[in-house]
């Protein structure tokens, strides 16, 4: 008789059972929330008006976060990375990588001075970047080239 009962409750036909998806998409949401929240872009812009030198030995930098660009025009011109703002002196041109450095800092990266200049461009110009760089404490020094191939 018992088994009868549980063939009979065996038999019938019930809901399929079913996932509900909606806190699991509710969690991927979260996650990509988070992470846009956490993610650092960094985007450097490039000065059009520069042909950077060719290398042999040029590697792709690590990473993009703590650069400090400065731009050597050809006729000796500083430019900032916004490839707008012209550094008028030496002054000027400390202050910038002074300030720029504190920011880097205060998001806790290693500041790293990026030159990038022209490949006609005399390097007693690229030399007095690396001389402010170096007066107001910067490290380490970075030169953009394109590799040759």
């Amino acid at each position: 008789m018992a088994s009868d009962r549980l063939r009979a409750v065996n038999k019938e036909e019930g809901e399929a059972a079913e996932m509900d998806m909606s806190p699991m998409i509710d969690m991927v949401f979260l996650l990509l929330l988070f992470f846009l929240v956490v993610s650092n872009p960094k985007t450097i812009k490039i000065d059009p008006t520069l042909t950077p030198s060719v290398a042999e030995n040029a590697v792709a930098a690590k990473t993009k976060n703590g650069k400090i660009v400065v731009n050597v025009r050809d006729n000796g011109d500083f430019v900032q990375e916004d490839t707008t703002t012209k550094m008028a002196d030496g002054a000027a041109l400390r202050e910038y990588l002074k300030a720029e450095k504190e920011r880097v800092e205060s998001k806790g990266n290693e500041p790293v001075l990026h030159i990038r200049s022209d490949k006609g461009v005399e390097f007693k110009y690229v030399q007095r970047v690396i001389k402010a760089g170096a007066t107001v404490g910067l490290k380490q020094v970075a030169y953009a080239a394109f590799n040759k191939e």
